[in-house]
């Protein structure tokens, strides 16, 4: 091992510790002694903590979320942005872990302007001077992974400039590896948690962090929506300086608008409502059924409305992406559910791998009925998309049902859109919208050219399966004749019941030896065996003489006594189990 992975090694497990002992003391104690790591939280942390804290109550549930993001918190830019990414999983977290884990913000301080200066300089090749006119010194927006300044170029266009903080990666990179790890802890030894898939999870926040490190990424995806909407009249997206822009620098061209809300002077600005409605239901229709990306976080702060009824549309950090296969399979399932082919739908999100191992088809197939059969008959207008996707993630919730993360951003895009559209315009009825989008999904998965090319990539696969399934099976079955197989049994909710009875034999044995050293010191003091008190401190001898008698081994097995002793009385008041 080289002395730089030593080092790595040692500052992880700092950071390990560090992590607990903020679990700790936010009351997640339980948490820590599960997976059996309290052994790395330090002993003052562990005598004003909960090990295990009290069973936390239904009517409870908000204060543990609000504990929850203030760990989180306290834990720094990795843990905000995971909880800021959680808060966007409604089909995992219940209402009050969402709405806490939305509050939290990067309350970070900018970086120096000298740090700005020196990635520019050193990323363009060419000091800062040369590439901007002007760029203003002090950020407009902040967070934990990058800053934005205002800035012109040399040819007078106005841009935003995204500069990465200096040393975040490596603080994040180190943070994700300690998640993974924790992920399978909590994997192995909280079964409760296992069908949220700890791990999966956490694989699925890695790479969304990776690509939005890299600022490549994020130039990318936006180089591909202005492309898009090039030739479209109703909507704007910035473009990329590719020139000024770099892994750690992103520039934009800056666009101008109006921020849309209940208290916007639409008339002033020369606004027309209803011509926003629909070409914003237009821009964002065309996004999830036939360009395969869209924007994930349309919020009414990242779309500038422009007169009459253009749209700029800015910040694509945030993109879901559905394949075409994953079109199909969204259109199927939601005309599956207009006609009520109940099993159709549950067939589809097992093929997802959605479903759980424990999951009970029947109660999920007739909580499906019952959703369907609210607004079955139902006038299109009357439907609120914003509702129906809060009692389908539900409904998700309730069965443990992991939904992909794409169809979550879908639904999370679409509720956003549709309410802005529906405040600008109470008329619309997007539901109307989407039923042409579907019918043209549904018939392009039955063109020809479809099937044919369907059909040759089974074709293909079959091709494979019989060109390779005999040799397999002859591997099979020389492997059984040669008693090769293995038969592997996984056990479940055993590892707690052998911690437990680990503890509670290593307390057994110390109170043993515990009461072996008092019976052994009792014998040595009525004994008067060995040097005394008296010999090491004469004081006690010459002022003192009933102390200074006291045999001295006698004396150090009774002061050892008490802390053993000590020490099982406070570990067993801090299990919480008398």
């Amino acid at each position: 091992m080289s002395i730089f992975s030593f080092g790595q090694t040692i500052r992880s497990s700092q950071r390990l510790a560090t992590i607990l002992t903020v679990l700790a003391r936010h009351g997640f104690g339980h948490l820590v002694v599960s997976m059996r790591l309290e052994r790395l939280v330090p002993f003052r942390q562990k005598l004003t903590s909960k090990f295990p804290p009290k069973p936390v109550g239904q009517d409870d549930i908000a204060t543990v979320a609000t504990r929850a993001a203030e760990a989180m918190e306290d834990l720094g830019p990795t843990f905000v942005k995971l909880g800021q990414s959680l808060a966007g999983r409604p089909d995992l977290l219940p209402v009050e872990f969402q709405n806490a884990f939305r509050r939290l913000h990067d309350r970070v301080r900018p970086f120096a302007f000298d740090e700005v200066r020196r990635v520019v300089d050193q990323d363009l090749g060419r000091p800062l001077g040369e590439a901007f006119t002007t760029f203003e010194e002090t950020p407009f927006a902040c967070g934990s992974i990058a800053q934005a300044h205002r800035a012109v170029t040399t040819d007078g266009r106005k841009v935003v400039v995204k500069v990465k903080r200096p040393g975040i990666e490596r603080i994040i990179v180190n943070d994700v590896a300690l998640l993974r790890t924790l992920a399978q802890l909590v994997d192995r030894h909280l079964p409760e948690l296992r069908p949220y898939r700890p791990q999966m999870l956490v694989d699925e926040f890695a790479r969304t962090l990776h690509r939005e490190l890299d600022f490549i990424n994020e130039a990318s995806v936006t180089a591909r929506f202005h492309e898009a909407f090039a030739s479209n009249e109703n909507v704007q997206t910035p473009q990329v300086l590719w020139q000024l822009s770099s892994h750690n620098i992103l520039t934009l061209e800056q666009l101008s608008g109006t921020t849309v809300s209940p208290t916007t002077d639409y008339g002033a600005a020369g606004l027309d409502r209803k011509l926003l409605a629909t070409h914003l239901l237009d821009a964002f229709f065309h996004q999830f059924f036939e360009m395969g990306i869209f924007h994930a976080d349309p919020h009414p702060g990242n779309l500038l409305a422009q007169a009459p009824g253009r749209w700029g549309i800015i910040d694509f950090g945030q993109v879901g992406r559905l394949d075409p296969s994953m079109r199909s399979r969204l259109a199927i399932c939601l005309v599956s559910a207009v006609n009520r082919e109940l099993d159709l739908v549950i067939d589809i999100l097992d093929d997802l791998g959605a479903l759980p191992e424990e999951i009970d088809y029947s109660r999920l197939r007739n909580d499906l009925g019952n959703l369907l059969d609210k607004y079955y008959g139902t006038p299109i207008k009357r439907i609120n998309i914003a509702s129906v996707f809060e009692e389908i993630v539900g409904l998700a919730r309730d069965h443990r049902i992991v939904l992909p993360r794409d169809f979550v951003l879908l639904g999370k895009s679409l509720t956003n859109v549709g309410g802005v559209a529906l405040m600008l315009d109470p008329d619309c009825a997007p539901v109307e919208v989407i039923k042409p989008k579907l019918n043209k999904l549904m018939l392009e998965r039955l063109s020809p050219g479809r099937i044919a090319s369907n059909l040759s990539v089974n074709a293909y696969h079959v091709a494979s399966i019989m060109q390779q399934g005999p040799q397999m099976f002859r591997r099979f079955f020389r492997n059984l004749m040669r008693g090769k197989m293995r038969l592997v049994f996984r056990h479940d909710g055993l590892d707690a019941v052998i911690t437990e009875l680990d503890r509670s034999s290593n307390r057994i044995a110390f109170s043993v030896i515990t009461a072996a050293i008092i019976l052994g010191s009792s014998i040595i003091l009525q004994a008067r065996i060995g040097p005394s008190v008296g010999n090491l401190i004469p004081w006690f001898a010459a002022h003192v003489p009933s102390v200074g008698e006291i045999p001295l081994l006698g004396l150090v097995g009774f002061v050892m006594a008490a802390v053993s002793g000590t020490w099982v009385v406070i570990s067993i008041l801090r299990s919480g189990r008398l």
